[in-house]
């Protein structure tokens, strides 16, 4: 397997449902702006272009508990995603992936595992700040971009669960960090209290020791797995200095400067290779709500940030 040193960005404009309406426009902006930034960066990059999907759903998952409306288009499209990440990270590329809605993580998740095979223990850092967990009772009525976590620790539809053709679940609950968290039904805020993820609310991510208790949690997933996958969605982003997020964000959320300190950290791990980012999802922008692009760009940087590097890269 050669090593994963160049990115390959593309873009999956999947929006599994209409509570999702606005981030299928915003997957080719985002990749557009990454093209560039990583030129100016100095990342090298390749553009690989858009993943050709079935048109986007007038419907929404489901219409009740286990009620799945459109899953045979949302599965496809996963399907198809899945597939074009793993050639990617056959090659020796790092996939980048620009949704699109949440959902694009289970497809970029599941094309890594296809790709790099028997890589032992995979771990998942997600900066989200909705739950996107249901424990037990994933197949609840809910719109599937909010099941996400449910589903990549295998609840759920096997059509959603086994995307990757060797490892079930796509991820083990304790190889999650799931940091910035602040939206939760009453039935997930249930489940979290049970789950053995790792989780970092907002405010212990804030001030002066927001970056150590981040780092404290990032170096346990680097102890107990070879990579880690790499997932921004923009509902972390305080929605009063980021207001281009899909739905209504709660009040509160990271800021952009602590966004930038985490990563700034994550920048130095990787390029050091004390940590080992396998690929990266980037979801959740309304496009609608940024018609300038001002935002989008604004995240399409932080994500190529990332893979900036602070040094001679590893050996």
């Amino acid at each position: 397997m050669p090593p994963l040193r160049r990115l390959a960005l593309l873009d999956a404009p999947l929006r599994s449902s209409l509570l999702t309406l606005g981030a299928e426009a915003a997957a080719g902006s985002l990749r557009g702006f990454a093209v560039s930034g990583a030129a100016v960066a100095g990342v090298e990059a390749t553009d690989a272009g858009e993943v050709s999907l079935p048109p986007a759903g007038t419907e929404d998952y489901v219409s009740g508990p286990q009620v799945p409306k459109n899953e045979e288009r949302v599965r496809d499209s996963l399907r198809a995603i899945s597939a074009e990440v793993a050639r990617l990270v056959g090659t020796g590329s790092v996939p980048v992936l620009f949704g699109g809605d949440a959902t694009v993580l289970l497809a970029l998740l599941a094309g890594v595992s296809d790709g790099r095979p028997d890589q032992g223990r995979r771990g998942l850092l997600a900066l989200d700040g909705k739950a996107r967990f249901r424990g037990a009772t994933a197949g609840s009525a809910a719109d599937l971009s909010q099941n996400v976590m449910s589903l990549a620790t295998g609840r759920g539809p096997p059509s959603m669960t086994h995307l990757a053709r060797d490892r079930y679940p796509l991820v083990q609950e304790p190889d999650i960090v799931l940091a910035g968290v602040r939206e939760a039904t009453p039935e997930e805020a249930a489940a979290l209290v049970q789950t053995r993820m790792t989780i970092l609310p907002p405010e212990d991510l804030a001030g002066g020791g927001g970056v150590a208790r981040f780092m404290g949690a990032l170096g346990r997933l680097v102890r107990t797995t070879a990579e880690v996958v790499l997932h921004l969605d923009a509902s972390a982003l305080d929605p009063a200095q980021f207001p281009a997020a899909v739905g209504d964000a709660a009040p509160g959320g990271i800021s952009p400067e602590t966004i930038k300190r985490l990563l700034g950290e994550l920048t130095t791990w990787n390029s050091e290779g004390t940590l080992r980012l396998v690929g990266m999802s980037v979801t959740g922008v309304d496009a609608r709500k940024d018609p300038g692009g001002v935002r989008m760009h604004e995240l399409a940087s932080l994500a190529i940030r990332v893979f900036r590097s602070t040094g001679p890269p590893p050996g």
